[in-house]
């Protein structure tokens, strides 16, 4: 990564609150994180209990109704807890729940907020490992990719 993509980054705010359909306090909050809202390097994965879950909603200031969006494990799950829904978003290029395609997360704002949709796209598979082979990574990011995540069984012969 260049000093320049680095300053970039490290720039970008810790996190966003989006109030979709209007900025009203009595509208559902959106909370988007990298991590968790207390640290982006936390490891929130979906056997948490629900106590912590409800620690991160306070640490949010979230309250029933909202939801906060966060990612950092590259694998895809949502929850409700306490009325909070808690919404890892997965990967778009390195996800680690054995699926290879780039997925994300569409979110419908009527009144409410309806349920998350998973989505998953396939593209060029061959293209990126060549890509990651030919560039200073480690060849084995080109086979974890290809495996979503999900290392390769070694063959004993």
């Amino acid at each position: 990564m260049t000093e320049e993509t680095k300053r970039f980054l490290g720039e970008l705010p810790f996190r966003m609150d989006l109030r979709p359909r209007g900025g009203h306090t009595s509208r559902p909050q959106v909370t988007l994180v990298h991590g968790a809202p207390t640290l982006n390097t936390l490891y929130w994965t979906e056997d948490r209990p629900d106590s912590f879950c409800e620690k991160m909603a306070g640490a949010a200031n979230l309250k029933e109704g909202d939801l906060i969006a966060f990612g950092h494990t590259h694998k895809p799950w949502t929850r409700e807890v306490a009325g909070v829904r808690f919404l890892n978003t997965g990967s778009v290029g390195k996800p680690k729940d054995g699926d290879w395609r780039a997925g994300y997360v569409l979110l419908e704002a009527g009144e409410g907020l309806e349920a998350p949709e998973f989505v998953r796209v396939e593209y060029d598979l061959e293209r990126a490992m060549d890509g990651i082979r030919s560039s200073d990574l480690p060849d084995e990011f080109a086979d974890q990719l290809e495996a979503g995540g999900t290392p390769k069984p070694v063959e004993v012969p």
